[in-house]
């Protein structure tokens, strides 16, 4: 019964952890899908694609889409997005415990990246490869992999990927029953993972929850070489565990080990007799491991199935035993397949149901012999003195260069030194002197600079503005005065036919409307431009504004047959200066206005997250040239060159320009988008306490 409720558990996580992801799926499928060339980029987005559905354990689609990614990358002429592949590939069939395919993927990338003679590339590979064997278990071609990384590594001076090797030979010498080896790699992980992140992050968690078990496995001989007192044993491994556990709350990256540390301390306390507070850890454990982690999760399920063991529980024992050993089977885990048969072979042996006990306990020999035989144990010690002896060398050799270089350095200094000090007492006692002077000269001439240049900068500043008032008063303010004196004229012969005074008012207010239009911005982007003018912003109701500037507007829009619709929704605040967000979602709406076709819609939506607020203006309009969207994109105030609407509608492009003086007035941004379907402008408006540089 018990077993059954386990894995409907496994399925409900699996199920809902599904649909949580099923969104990020549809989108990685849609950039996937409208992104249409064949390089480096479209493996990214394929290699997203299968790594998603890994992590939904859809093995089916994952295969698919790692297909044509593998397709692709063979393609390109450089074989890195290759390389990268065959890492994702093998990650993802590695922490799904389809160890066969991981393997096939890392040694696929090693030869990859040996063709180009890439050494980093090849140490990642050999040091997933080193975590894998150990894993399953095999120790040799565990010892093997890591000493291939740890000579790389060495020679490339990588000394933070060094710390996981260094870790994981750490893990492979606990696994072997040798602490003392362990602890001493574990320690070398351990300084260089303080010297990351201040120590809060995996690595240090790990290293913390190594050398605890290294304490816990410890014989008595062993804890002298680690100098602790036998009985401080587990009052050690528990001050480790705690400070893994305190690192993993608070540090997103070591989160996923939270279950795993509770697994531990929940064991320590059952070794110190303390059932109750073991079992306690136990079933936070049983919360906290993530459902992907099949490793872990089985053998949390072991140390509880032995711990109901000890407790005499019979039934509980055996459920919990049979369901480690069926995750043992299905995912290779030779290690936690003889530990389970093992187990279940001494419970019914304790009820005295000898031959399922028998039965298991020849099932856990057959396993057993292929985890350990004499020649893999001679080799194993082999490679384990090779490894060890390799290290010390390259640190004896390093500290030996250092040495010498150092004592190289003290005798030339010692020569050097005679002559420099009797030349730096004269050149002192100048430099000073020459230096009191040259402070004082350098101090007054950077006062009258400072001055000068902000007189100047004014001055330059009050000067655009003066030339940017006359340019367009000059260009496009006369041709409708000229007009309007044109038509009372006209008016004052009293000869002019009805349908002409019509078409003649018609024309004359529209090229008023203009005028006032081109009035409005001229004068506030010259007020905008002068000192002292700021704006004051405030929470304001986003939907609202945009709904009242919208209906001022509609003598615009109504007479193309355009639609407007406002998408933002009801009490969507944001923060900004009212007047000028009025201002700038006017000249925009009103551009898209312009710019649209008869029978179209202009949409307006806003999306508010933790950075700020993202206000989008979307048309199905005529676009933009590629030369106007880069001038108006770029971080300048230059303004932008008009052209005439769909219904020869004219501009200045002064309303471009305001829109961007006001949104960084207003510390916000504005970029525009054309694509085949019209044109965006997204206005970006930060949160009342984000500033933006």
């Amino acid at each position: 019964m018990r077993t059954r409720f386990l894995l409907t558990f496994l399925c409900i996580c699996f199920f809902s952890c599904c649909i949580a992801q099923n969104k990020k799926i549809d989108s990685l499928l849609s950039v996937s899908n409208n992104y249409n060339k064949s390089d480096s980029q479209k493996v990214v987005y394929l290699s997203n694609i299968f790594r998603q559905y890994c992590r939904q354990n859809d093995f089916t689609n994952m295969e698919l889409y790692v297909g044509q990614a593998l397709a692709l990358a063979k393609k390109l002429p450089q074989t890195f997005s290759l390389s990268k592949v065959y890492e994702w590939v093998g990650l993802c069939y590695h922490g799904k415990a389809k160890y066969l395919q991981a393997i096939e993927a890392y040694r696929n990338g090693i030869d990859i990246a040996k063709k180009r003679n890439d050494k980093k590339v090849m140490a990642g590979f050999y040091l997933n490869l080193g975590a894998l064997y150990g894993s399953i278990p095999d120790y040799n071609k565990s010892l093997e992999a890591q000493q291939l990384a740890v000579a790389l590594y060495t020679e490339l001076g990588d000394t933070d990927d060094l710390a996981s090797c260094y870790m994981n030979l750490g893990d492979t010498y606990n696994s072997i029953n040798n602490p003392v080896s362990a602890v001493t790699y574990i320690k070398k992980a351990l300084a260089i993972f303080k010297t990351q992140e201040a120590g809060l992050h995996y690595g240090t968690c790990v290293a913390y929850k190594g050398i605890a078990y290294s304490y816990r496995i410890a014989t008595e001989f062993d804890l002298a070489n680690l100098k602790v007192r036998p009985e401080d044993r587990y009052k050690q491994s528990l001050l480790f565990l705690d400070s893994a556990l305190r690192i993993a709350k608070i540090a997103e990256s070591a989160s996923p080990l939270i279950g795993s540390i509770n697994k531990d301390i929940g064991a320590v306390y059952e070794e110190i007799g303390n059932k109750t507070l073991a079992l306690k850890y136990y079933q936070f454990a049983l919360q906290t491991i993530p459902n992907d982690e099949i490793e872990e999760y089985g053998n949390l399920l072991f140390t509880i199935g032995q711990f109901y063991f000890n407790s005499n529980d019979v039934a509980k024992s055996r459920n919990y035993l049979r369901t480690s050993l069926a995750i043992g089977k299905e995912s290779g885990l030779l290690l936690l397949q003889k530990n389970s048969l093992e187990k279940l072979s001494a419970l019914f042996e304790k009820t005295k149901i000898y031959d399922s006990a028998l039965l298991f306990y020849k099932e856990s020999i057959a396993i057993k012999d292929s985890i350990f035989n004499t020649e893999k144990e001679q080799e194993i010690t082999r490679k384990q003195l090779k490894l060890d002896f390799s290290i010390k060398e390259n640190e004896y050799k390093l500290v030996q260069q250092v040495s010498d270089s150092k004592l190289k350095q003290q005798n030339l200094q010692i020569g050097f030194d005679r002559k420099v000090k009797i030349f730096l007492a004269i050149a002192i006692a100048l430099a000073l002197g020459i230096a009191g002077l040259i402070f004082h000269d350098r101090r007054k001439t950077k006062k009258l600079n400072s001055v000068i240049n902000n007189q100047k900068a004014e001055l330059e500043k009050l000067g655009n503005v003066k030339d940017k008032i006359f340019s367009v008063v000059s260009h496009d303010m006369r041709a409708p005065v000229n007009s309007l004196i044109s038509f009372i004229n006209i008016l004052e012969e009293g000869n002019l036919p009805p349908e002409k005074l019509t078409m003649y008012a018609k024309s004359l207010k529209q090229s008023l409307g203009y005028t006032s239009a081109l009035m409005n911005n001229l004068l506030t982007w010259a007020a905008s431009q002068m000192q002292g003018f700021r704006s004051a912003n405030e929470k304001i109701n986003a939907c609202l504004l945009i709904s009242e500037v919208a209906n001022t507007l509609h003598h615009h829009w109504e007479p193309k047959n355009i639609f407007l619709k406002n998408l933002v929704e009801k009490n969507t605040f944001v923060y900004a200066d009212e007047n000028m967000l009025a201002a700038v979602l006017r000249n925009l709406i009103s551009n898209a206005i312009k710019f649209s076709h008869a029978g179209t819609t202009i949409f307006i939506s806003a999306e508010i997250n933790e950075s700020g607020s993202h206000i989008t203006i979307q048309d199905e309009g005529i676009g933009m040239q590629a030369a106007q969207v880069a001038a108006f994109n770029a971080n300048t105030q230059i303004q932008t060159e008009s052209t005439r609407g769909t219904a020869n509608e004219k501009g200045t492009g002064l309303g471009l320009l305001l829109c961007k003086t006001f949104m960084h007035q207003m510390n916000g941004t504005i970029t525009v988008i054309v694509n085949e379907t019209g044109t965006r402008f997204v206005l970006f408006l930060p949160n009342n306490e984000t500033r933006l540089p």
